[in-house]
Parts: structure tokens; sequence; C-alpha cells
């Protein structure tokens, strides 16, 4: 829970800093809701990501935000619902970039295929 300032204190702060004061203690109330709706202990659909590649140390990125290794995430990573991007980096070869669709019941594994040719540049 979020501490609770004195009104004078709140007064005395900048409007910005209210405002992300009420949005934390906002967050706080409705997270503390969020298992009332009959799925409590379940959690969301999702289908497990696995990547086919030759090259193990090749860098992760989904949605444009890096994951991990490839010998890492392969077969760990859960994608929840909807369109993703998945990208596979490694430095001296061309990126492969692949569009996935995890249905809305997910499960199962969503497989990308990555064959990283070296850049000759």
């Amino acid at each position: 829970m979020v501490p609770m300032r004195s009104a004078s204190a709140c007064s005395s702060g900048s409007w910005l800093s209210r405002w992300a004061s009420a949005l934390l203690l906002a967050a706080a109330v409705s997270s503390s809701f969020a298992c009332a709706h009959g799925r409590a202990g379940r959690e969301p659909p999702a289908s497990v990501l696995e990547i086919v590649t030759a090259t193990a140390d090749a860098d992760v990125w989904v949605d444009g935000e890096y994951i991990g290794q490839v010998a890492v995430v392969s077969g760990r990573l859960r994608l929840g619902p909807g369109v993703h991007r998945v990208e596979i980096r490694k430095p001296g070869h061309f990126p492969v970039q692949r569009t996935v669709r995890v249905d809305k019941q997910g499960g199962g594994a969503v497989t990308v295929e990555a064959e990283l040719l070296t850049d000759p540049r």
C-alpha cells in the first residue's frame, strides 16, 4: 500500500508529484482487486516461444524489448494472446524478424526458425 501523506504535505508539492501519488494509490487499490473476478490462481492464456537456430548465443527481442539469448529463452518464454514481433540478432549477422500470432486460448508452442546469415561487411 502507498503511504498516505498529510494534506499540508500534499499541498506543498507540485501538481505532478500529487498526480503521481494519486496514480500510485489507484494502481495499488486496483491491483488488490485483480483476483476478485473468479480467475484467482489461473495464469492468463499464453503460448511458449520456441526458437530453432544453430546460433544459440544470438539475442532475442520481442515486441522491441530485449529478452535474452536463444539458449536461455527458447522453450521458456510465454507469449500472451495477440500479434508479436520476434527478432533474432547477432553481431556480424543479418537479423531475422518474424511476426507470430498467439490465439486467445493460448497453449502449445509458437515456433520461429532463424537462419542467421553472415553479413559480409
